[in-house]
């Protein structure tokens, strides 16, 4: 819990913030930044018991499930394209290839980091329990195996760093403000209740922002960033992070020479990881379809505004202002406005996920 004081400002900053909008109905290759360093742990009460009742066959230290039950499971079809090393599952809709030995998949056409790697045994092919509940369902099938959840009202959009935190520079502050600012106008306009954790340059604490949400009883949190490689002038694209689930590394940590980061206790925001995989895959496509950006693909990350969360949250990072084309074409109004779309865009379609067929 923060101090007292920080208590008062932020039901400050939230008490302006819902009064502007008062009357409206209604977030492989090493990661870029590095993780923040981790709490205790969280209370025990956090579920993270298993959803299905596949049979499950212990392959090193992890539980994995067998692709092809995965496919039954979800009214998928099964169907091998490179016998014990590459399969396709297909439905309405629905296309996700998985290789053996990779955490890289592909679901309907974008990129996706497992928490762990699929693995070929006796020549079938499988993928971590976790992963399966985690990553996958909430991907191929929304709301499989979960409670459902009424569609979103309240928004919380959270401009990354500001005021003295210039982030990569001073320029990612500005740019995500103005992006959260023309998203918060697209959805208010929608009908959605939406608060901004910060409206101006202001410095505020990772654990302050989640107050923020989880104090306005938010129904979705999405994190808005720029990205940023010294010395590199070429690498562009989009990322979105979501809280890596219990007993998974963050994906930097997969990289070689970094420490296993593995976290093996429960976060609140590990109590929405299905809905929150579902919300990623929404603004995910929505981004790299609509902007034709280059997709770094969906990650795992131990990103402290997530971690205390009582709601789904996604951190993305919206391009690399040390990318030449890319920080030029960010440095615009338009490719902004851009952005806010699809980033606004995504929210809508996650909140149609929500209403059911």
């Amino acid at each position: 819990m923060a101090p007292a004081a920080h208590v008062s400002r932020l039901m400050a900053i939230l008490g302006v913030a819902v009064l502007a909008h008062a009357g409206m109905e209604a977030a492989g290759e090493p990661a870029v930044r590095s993780a923040p360093s981790r709490p205790g742990a969280a209370s025990p009460a956090l579920s993270t018991a298993t959803t299905s009742k596949l049979k499950g066959r212990k392959l090193g230290t992890l539980e994995y499930v067998n692709l092809a039950d995965v496919a039954a499971e979800l009214g998928l079809k099964f169907r091998w394209v490179e016998r014990r090393h590459k399969a396709v599952l297909t439905g309405p809709s629905i296309q996700a290839e998985i290789e053996a030995d990779t955490r890289d998949v592909t679901i309907n056409g974008l990129r996706v980091f497992l928490g762990d790697p699929a693995l070929d045994a006796d020549g079938r092919l499988y993928v971590s329990r976790v992963d399966y509940e985690r990553c996958l369902t909430p991907r191929l099938r929304p709301g499989h195996g979960v409670a459902p959840r009424s569609s979103p009202k309240v928004i919380v959009l959270d401009p990354g760093h500001g005021g003295r935190d210039n982030g990569t520079s001073v320029n990612e502050k500005i740019y995500a403000l103005d992006v959260a600012r023309r998203a918060r106008k697209i959805l208010v306009a929608a009908g959605y209740q939406v608060v901004l954790t910060r409206d101006e340059d202001q410095f505020l604490e990772l654990k302050e922002r989640a107050l923020i949400a989880n104090t306005a009883n938010a129904d979705l949190f999405l994190s808005i960033h720029f990205n940023a490689l010294p010395k590199d002038s070429k690498t562009s694209g989009i990322e979105v992070f979501t809280f890596a689930p219990r007993y998974q590394r963050s994906a930097n940590a997969w990289s070689p020479r970094m420490k296993d980061d593995t976290e093996d206790f429960a976060s609140p925001v590990n109590q929405f990881d299905h809905w929150s995989s579902a919300l990623a895959q929404a603004v995910h496509g929505r981004l790299i379809r609509e902007l034709k950006a280059i997709d770094r693909g969906a990650k795992l990350a131990h990103w402290g505004v997530l971690r205390p969360l009582q709601c789904p949250g996604i951190l993305v990072e919206c391009g690399f202002l040390t990318s030449e084309a890319e920080a030029r074409k960010i440095a615009t109004p338009s490719y902004r406005q851009e952005l806010a779309e699809g980033l606004a865009a995504g929210l809508r379609q996650y909140a149609g996920l929500l209403k059911g067929p």
